[in-house]
């Protein structure tokens, strides 16, 4: 999956229980995106489809409100 413009890498970590991923920008806009390794290979795919369409492609990290990001 390639983002025109951005670059990011995907990490399989052991994150909290239903917890399936999350995304982090460091200072150089590089994007790490984190997986669950505790998850089904199918669960994975879909937490990185989310993290990469909604928050990368969505551009939720220029949002300044947290709860906007989520739609809480």
């Amino acid at each position: 999956m390639l983002i025109e413009g951005a670059d990011y890498c995907v990490r399989t970590v052991p994150l909290p229980i239903g917890v399936h991923g999350c995304v982090s920008k460091d200072a150089n806009g590089f994007f790490n995106v984190y997986v669950n390794e505790r998850d089904s290979h199918e669960r994975q795919l879909e937490a990185l489809d989310h993290e990469v369409k909604k928050h990368i492609q969505g551009d939720d990290f220029s949002k300044p409100d947290v709860r906007e990001i989520e739609g809480l």
